[in-house]
C-alpha cells in the first residue's frame, strides 16, 4: 500500500521561506555601517561589535545594555555572544571595500573606508530606514567605549562555569 495514492493529484507550489531581518546580509550590512559611522574614528573592535551588535537587535537587550552602560543593571547580567553571521558580514564588507581591517585599543577591529562612509551616511539620512536601530545605535554607541568593552569581556566570578 502507497503513502500518496496514484489517482490523488497534488501540485508543488514555490512559497518564500521568510527570514528574521538580522539573518538577512543587507540588513546586517547596513546595522554595522550605522554603528561605526557613530563609533569614535569611525572604527570598532570586533568586540565591541558584537557587543552593540546584541544591543540592537531586540528591545530587551537593548534595554539590559543601556541599563548596564548607565549603571542600572549589574554587568554580570550581559552574556556576550560570538554570532557567526557577523563574522561572515564582516568579511564580505571587507571584500566589498566597505570596512578595513585594523587594529583598536590592541585587538582586531574594522574602520570604514571611503566607500563605506559615503554609504553610510546615505542610510543614516534617510529616515524610513532602520529608524528603531538607529534610535538604539544613537543612545549605545557613545556609552560602549573601546575601554568599557574591556569590563565586558573579563570573567566574573558568578559567569564562570563550574564543575557538574
Amino acid at each position: 500500500m502507497s503513502i500518496v495514492p496514484s489517482q490523488t493529484p497534488f501540485t508543488f507550489r514555490e512559497r518564500p521561506a521568510p527570514v528574521p531581518g538580522d539573518l538577512r546580509i543587507s540588513w546586517r550590512f547596513a546595522l554595522n555601517l550605522l554603528i561605526l559611522v557613530k563609533s569614535r574614528g569611525k572604527r570598532s573592535s570586533l568586540a565591541r561589535l558584537y557587543i552593540l551588535n546584541d544591543g540592537t537587535r531586540s528591545f530587551d537587550d537593548a534595554d539590559l545594555l543601556g541599563d548596564i552602560l548607565v549603571g542600572a543593571a549589574k554587568l554580570g547580567e550581559w552574556r556576550v555572544k560570538v554570532e557567526p553571521a557577523l563574522g561572515r558580514a564582516l568579511d564580505l564588507m571587507v571584500g566589498e571595500g566597505l570596512l578595513a581591517w585594523t587594529t583598536v585599543s590592541d585587538r582586531l577591529g574594522v574602520e570604514l573606508s571611503a566607500s563605506g562612509l559615503a554609504l553610510a551616511s546615505e542610510i543614516h539620512k534617510d529616515d524610513s530606514v532602520m529608524a528603531v536601530e538607529k534610535g538604539r545605535i544613537e543612545f549605545l554607541a557613545p556609552l560602549l567605549t573601546e575601554g568599557r568593552v574591556i569590563e565586558f569581556l573579563k570573567v566574573r566570578p558568578n559567569n564562570a562555569v563550574h564543575d557538574l
